[in-house]
């Protein structure tokens, strides 16, 4: 079984769907930090595009921990959420910041409350969840569904950047200590440093405490290459287009109708 949660309006083809809002008729309701109605290790695979920022820290942490618990040890899970790095980095550069600012907050919540952005993750604070979690195998995904996890954030007059950060992790074995305990912990110091709090419970009950966890060379050099490739692509199309002004809205239309409005990088890399 294979699961599409946060699933909104959605149907990706070969996936169960969650949803917490009945009115988008998923397979299945349910609050994704509480998915009773799926047994332990049933899912082979997990994906929850853009849907941890809604959600207040640490209930998103539990949320993840249900992913953990639903499943099998080798399934895939695929997460998506707004990159706070990035989308920092180009506003204390003042690019876009009326546009960043709104990725940041969420400003769909004006029409949906469930749409909020109520948090924000770096790769090494959803590596070091992760981890704790019983993940490792970490890599970068990219999204077949034209959904945020392809979503882009302008930059200057005529450039476009994905704002993405799509980790993708493979379950290797069970959470490192309690997942109950753990959310009890984080409820009671929220702004507490993660491993901090980790370390504590593990030298509670007796287990040896974590070696400090850093974000997997492999994920950064996957994600320096992805970069260098797409910007490549990016120059040479549009090399191309400049060569041939009267044929760029053809050269967009031949890219698809589930392209449209995504980013460039997206559709040269054929997503």
């Amino acid at each position: 079984m294979k699961l599409y949660v946060g699933s909104r309006n959605y149907r990706p083809e070969g996936y169960v769907t969650v949803d917490i809002d009945p009115t988008n008729n998923p397979d299945i309701v349910a609050d994704i930090r509480d998915m009773s109605p799926v047994a332990d290790a049933s899912a082979d695979e997990v994906v929850a595009g853009h849907v941890l920022e809604h959600i207040d820290w640490p209930d998103n942490f539990k949320a993840m921990a249900e992913f953990s618990r639903v499943l099998k040890v080798g399934g895939t899970l695929r997460i998506a959420v707004p990159d706070m790095s990035l989308l920092i980095r180009m506003l204390m550069s003042g690019e876009s910041a009326f546009h960043v600012m709104g990725l940041i907050y969420g400003l769909g919540g004006r029409v949906n409350p469930f749409e909020r952005h109520r948090y924000g993750f770096t790769l090494p604070m959803m590596v070091d969840v992760l981890e704790v979690l019983g993940f490792g195998d970490f890599n970068w995904w990219n999204s077949n569904v034209a959904d945020a996890s392809n979503g882009w954030a302008p930059r200057g007059l005529d450039e476009r950047v994905g704002m993405s950060l799509n980790v993708q992790a493979t379950k290797v074995a069970a959470p490192t200590v309690s997942m109950d305990r753990l959310y009890e912990e984080l409820l009671q110091t929220p702004m507490e440093d993660f491993l901090t709090v980790v370390a504590r419970l593990e030298g509670q009950s007796g287990l040896k405490k974590s070696d400090a966890r850093q974000v997997p060379a492999k994920l950064l050099q996957l994600m320096h290459f992805q970069l260098i490739d797409a910007r490549q692509r990016i120059k040479h199309l549009e090399e191309q287009l400049a060569a041939r002004p009267g044929q760029a809205s053809g050269a967009e239309s031949d890219l698809g109708p589930r392209h449209q409005g995504q980013p460039l990088l997206r559709k040269l890399l054929g997503r």
